[in-house]
């Protein structure tokens, strides 16, 4: 019996250590492990959409228990969090909550919110020293946090700001100083990331 259990616990302890490698692997090439990860990083800008850096994520289940005190507040439709960017991403309607709720929730379950961030797609980038450029750009801009990513191969920028010094509007004039353009996506404007800032003030 006793080998059994031995047996049991050592396979048990296998699977959770190939678990996590697995979900490190992904870390390092920049990818979330879990799909409510993946809406956390990922989640367009359908409706009025805020997404937080933050820390303390990293903490045992502060992402799950993030999510459930989130999802439970009047105004929210859907909401996630991903321990592996840092990312809360919220959606919500203004009528029923301003940033400054959201930000107090997710500060309530112990977590400090570092800045907002934004993700766009840009043209231009033909390759690593166009994205090593456009990377030393946005790092000046005032008000920019950090510049989370820019990728020539899938033409994307992440940047985390600080609403209270920046807007979405600015950070796409300092790229615009370039040669690399944003493409504007008509179909699906995001409403929420210039109009973010303005409800923290």
């Amino acid at each position: 019996m006793k080998k059994i259990v031995t047996l049991t616990t050592i396979i048990a302890l296998s699977g959770l250590a190939q678990s996590q490698e697995a979900a490190q692997a992904e870390a390092k090439a920049g990818k979330c492990p879990a799909s409510a990860c993946r809406k956390a990083c990922d989640a367009g800008c359908g409706g009025t959409t805020i997404k937080l850096a933050v820390t303390g994520l990293e903490k045992e289940g502060a992402a799950a228990t993030t999510t459930v005190k989130l999802g439970a507040l009047a105004g929210i439709s859907e909401c996630g969090a991903c321990d592996q960017s840092g990312t809360v991403m919220v959606k919500y309607d203004p009528e029923k909550l301003t940033v400054a709720d959201i930000e107090k929730a997710v500060a309530a379950n112990g977590l400090k919110v570092t800045g907002h961030k934004t993700s766009m797609k840009v043209q231009g980038l033909a390759c690593q020293s166009c994205s090593n450029h456009l990377t030393t750009v946005l790092g000046k801009a005032e008000g920019v946090v950090n510049v989370d990513k820019v990728c020539h191969q899938s033409g994307t920028v992440m940047v985390t700001f600080d609403p209270s010094k920046t807007n979405l509007t600015k950070i796409k004039a300092a790229i615009h100083t370039t040669k690399y353009k944003v493409v504007e996506n008509k179909a699906k404007d995001c409403e929420s990331c210039d109009k973010a800032p303005a409800a923290q003030s």
